[in-house]
């Protein structure tokens, strides 16, 4: 994984990031895959957790 990635992801950031759906990434965090965050009704994805997921 690119070590210049920020922190935190958006949904669509992760998106774009492995070419996925949304549908896939929301699959991934009701699995328990991808830490998550939610600030002000935005939900944000721990990018270490994304970086754990693909190694």
């Amino acid at each position: 994984m690119n070590n210049e990635l920020p922190p935190i992801m958006t949904v669509q950031d992760v998106c774009a990031y492995l070419r996925c759906s949304r549908q896939h990434v929301y699959d991934m965090i009701n699995a328990g895959r991808l830490k998550t965050y939610t600030v002000g009704g935005r939900r944000y994805i721990d990018a270490q957790s994304l970086d754990r997921q693909f190694r």
